[in-house]
């Protein structure tokens, strides 16, 4: 494999349309990006410099396929347009001359897709929450904003609003519900509703002191009656006195965090099956089906439900593992399909070959992967399967386009 005068010539264009292209997605990506965020969360222009930087990695998977499909159809179609694809087939030389460097380029990005993928991606995906979580307290304000309630498992309450001041870090309709386990089951012993809530959280002391105006209390499922509580306060437990308080979502996990978290569940659920299906045997044996001293049926349902969500949490990991390299190999996947298609479309403008490629990309491709990674997190397909169905779609389509270019 060389590179002479002619393959270098085909990746400097392919190059230059490429890094214009994924200037241009890059820019309109972030700012829709960063203006959603700010118009939900009303990010200060400090919150939104500092965002930046964290956002633009993120957008990679997307931006840098689809600018790699830009590039190969647009230059492509401008060569064979200029009769240069016609002067490479009349000396001898095959087509693939100048379709090989522009594969090596999509096989590089995306073997660079992939490795960052693995651990900067996500990094950086992570530190864009920081970015806007600086502390708790904020993070608390901006949460509720956007999701227009707080439900982490760690606190005893619940908490719902109907807006929030960020300013004023007020909050309006505010409803407190007192989680309660009872036989295993979630449900609430107390429900505070107030038109107003103030939460000013000590860090030192681990508690979030709740200041309520024009607030009610009742028993919740236990008791209908209802009692007035104006100007009052109340302390609640913090879980975590850090920004750990927010759980990382997947996405914002490393390939090497999903790899050891995919080997803890593999360990759960072959023991937590093995031990229960002994202690079951075992009461079966005996004769110990019910009683004190008999089976123990709560926890044997227990199991079930264990192996069930950690199943789940399994196949969540492995989903968004292939999910990564799914995704990064798109860029060799356009370039297959996108250059050929530049060449065949050669007599007509140059976007018309980047949008016959882009708009299956879109009606077709992005759906499938989206479906597979839904199929792939319940388990009704293989992750693998769920996921490369859709490069495989694409890798299909290009096979039908790419001889008659070698040919002629």
């Amino acid at each position: 494999m060389t590179f002479g005068i002619l393959q270098r010539y085909v990746i400097g264009e392919v190059l230059r349309a490429f890094a214009l292209a994924l200037l241009a997605m890059t820019a309109i990506f972030v700012l829709f990006m960063v203006m959603a965020e700010a118009t939900k969360l009303g990010l200060s222009p400090a919150d939104i410099l500092n965002l930046v930087p964290f956002v633009i990695p993120s957008t990679l998977p997307f931006t840098v396929p689809v600018s790699m499909l830009f590039a190969v159809t647009v230059v492509y179609g401008r060569l064979a347009s200029d009769n240069e694809v016609i002067a490479v087939k009349t000396a001898g030389v095959s087509a693939m001359a100048i379709l090989w460097p522009t594969i090596f380029v999509g096989l590089a990005l995306s073997g660079s897709l992939l490795f960052f993928s693995g651990r900067a991606i996500p990094s950086s995906t992570h530190q864009a929450k920081l970015a806007i979580f600086k502390n708790f307290e904020d993070a608390f304000y901006k949460v509720l904003k956007m999701e227009r309630e707080f439900a982490n498992p760690g606190w005893p309450f619940l908490i719902k609003v109907r807006d929030v001041d960020i300013e004023t870090k007020t909050m309006y309709d505010a409803t407190f519900k007192h989680r309660s386990k009872n036989g295993g089951s979630l449900t609430f012993d107390a429900i505070v509703q107030a038109k107003t809530a103030v939460i000013k959280f000590d860090m030192e002391a681990g508690k979030a002191r709740v200041y309520l105006e024009g607030a009610t209390i009742s028993g919740g499922s236990k008791s209908e009656d209802v009692f007035l509580i104006n100007g009052k306060e109340f302390d609640i437990d913090m879980p975590d006195r850090s920004n750990k308080g927010f759980k990382k979502s997947i996405q914002e996990w490393t390939t090497p965090e999903l790899v050891a978290e995919q080997a803890k569940l593999r360990v759960l659920l072959s023991g937590e099956r093995k031990r229960q299906a002994v202690s079951t045997a075992l009461s079966f044996g005996s004769g110990r089906l019910f009683g004190r001293n008999g089976l123990d049926w709560f926890h044997v349902q227990e199991s079930a439900a264990n192996h069930s969500y950690w199943n789940r949490q399994l196949n969540e990991y492995e989903t968004e593992k292939q999910f990564r390299v799914a995704q990064s190999f798109g860029s060799l996947i356009f370039v297959v399909l996108g250059a050929p298609v530049g060449i065949l479309f050669a007599k007509r403008d140059f976007l018309s070959a980047f949008i016959s490629c882009f708009v299956p990309i879109i009606l077709v491709y992005y759906p499938m992967m989206l479906l597979g990674v839904n199929l792939g997190k319940e388990g009704v397909l293989d992750p693998t399967a769920a996921l490369w169905g859709g490069n495989v779609l694409l890798f299909t389509l290009a096979m039908f386009v790419f001889p008659p270019v070698i040919r002629h």
